[in-house]
């Protein structure tokens, strides 16, 4: 089952499992012979309102979303005329681009650590990263960002003294200069990258 990212992508608001809760789905029309089909994909995001609505997609979501697919997915959105909707990485990034957009963001002061003498470097959208927190290193992704600070998305939860702070997915806005290179956090260093 194949996707062009060209076609106009919808958030569904509604409970379609059935359990009583609403959750923030994706709507994408198929592609092929049955072009008249949608295709739903569920999300754990919660919906942050109590009524089913379908809401189109911001220049903003569209962003992240090609921003993601390119740096996390190594396709390019642009050439790539379908994407293949059985990859479990896509619904990785349809889940950040679905927290980006429905969740709240905590401001992260409450729950960083001490600052890391790091050597910084500009993020964009898009970029993993991390973030040195009082319950230790958290891998996140950059979701939007000013001159000052940054909205990201949390990669892991967050627990401090046997607490739960943030699930994953969950959003939290942080000093650009509280960013560290994404080595520091729970994933696989690139090829460039120099441990000591």
């Amino acid at each position: 089952m194949t996707h062009s990212v060209k076609h106009p992508l919808v958030w569904r608001l509604a409970d379609v499992a059935g359990t009583g809760v609403e959750f923030v789905n994706v709507v994408m029309p198929e592609q092929g012979p049955l072009a008249n089909q949608e295709v739903l994909l569920s999300t754990d995001i919660p919906s942050p309102l109590d009524a089913s609505m379908d809401i189109s997609w911001s220049d903003e979501d569209l962003d992240l979303f090609q921003s993601l697919l390119h740096k996390m997915l190594d396709l390019n959105p642009y050439d790539a005329d379908a994407l293949q909707l059985n990859q479990p990485e896509l619904v990785d990034v349809l889940h950040i681009v679905a927290a980006a957009h429905f969740i709240e963001p905590k401001d992260a002061d409450e729950f960083l650590g001490e600052d890391i003498s790091s050597t910084h470097s500009e993020v964009d959208i898009g970029d993993l990263i991390s973030v040195h927190t009082q319950g230790g290193f958290k891998s996140a992704v950059v979701a939007d960002l000013d001159s000052i600070e940054a909205v990201c998305v949390l990669l892991e939860p967050l627990e401090i003294d046997g607490k739960d702070v943030l699930d994953i997915y969950d959003t939290f806005v942080v000093n650009k200069h509280n960013i560290l290179p994404a080595e520091f956090g729970n994933v696989l260093p690139g090829d460039d990258a120099v441990i000591h």
